[in-house]
């Protein structure tokens, strides 16, 4: 274990880094994100600072690890200035950008969705393989324990009724997100499908909003507003 380390991403888990390299004996030197602020919930974010006295470098990222055998430091920018400073560091720990555990669906020949990296599903956790289901973080990045447990639960019935003989369906209404949301998940609904898991569909943001208001557009006429109570950031999947 070194004793200086540098962690790259603002999440909750990058936090839970920090906690885990000083109990190793390792000071957490510096927390890198490339967003105005780190994604993670506020009160994380301050505790991180006042707490762990872990400084936080905003619209930054890592151009360079600098080392030989070793890591001796690591050269970060500015995204807005330019501007580029070296951080002395022996450790550099990665915790942010995620993207799901897809080498099997990969290698097995499956649709990958373009946006989430993971296999193309309906809200049966159909896969574009016939009795191929995928579930948890295969279908997208990160998510909790407990949810990706939830989703093997709401799969189950559905690979009982392949295993009965119903047929695999062709034709489905493909669900894409715009901008600022990376991507969603399940991408495809059909008539006669079950809802999601949990009854929800699952979006990713590229922006902080305190209130976000999300709207379902159709052939150019709104489905459907909501406001959410919850702030979205990211680097935090929204329901």
């Amino acid at each position: 274990m070194g004793k200086r380390a540098v962690i790259v991403g603002g999440e909750l888990v990058s936090w839970s880094a920090a906690v885990t390299l000083r109990e190793a004996g390792c000071t957490p030197a510096l927390v890198v994100s490339q967003y105005p602020k780190a994604e993670s919930y506020g009160a994380f974010n301050a505790a991180g600072r006042t707490v762990l006295r872990v400084p936080v470098a905003t619209r930054t990222r890592v151009t360079r690890v600098i080392g030989k055998g070793r890591c001796q430091a690591v050269e970060i920018a500015h995204l807005d200035t330019g501007k580029r400073r070296t951080v002395e560091c022996d450790t550099v720990v990665f915790t942010g950008d995620w993207i799901p555990d897809h080498e099997l669906a990969r290698s097995a020949g499956i649709e990958l969705d373009r946006a989430t990296l993971g296999p193309l599903t309906d809200t049966a956790l159909r896969t574009s393989r016939p009795g191929v289901f995928a579930a948890g973080n295969l279908v997208h990045p990160v998510d909790v324990a407990d949810a990706a447990a939830l989703d093997g639960k709401h799969v189950a019935d559905q690979v009982i009724h392949h295993l009965h003989g119903r047929p695999q369906p062709t034709q489905g209404l493909r669900l894409l997100a715009d901008a600022p949301f990376r991507w969603i998940a399940p991408q495809i609904l059909r008539p006669g499908d079950p809802a999601p898991a949990r009854g929800k569909l699952l979006l990713w943001t590229d922006d902080f909003a305190h209130v976000p208001k999300v709207t379902v557009h159709q052939d150019g006429r709104v489905i459907t507003r909501r406001t959410s109570p919850w702030p979205a950031a990211p680097g935090r999947r929204r329901r």
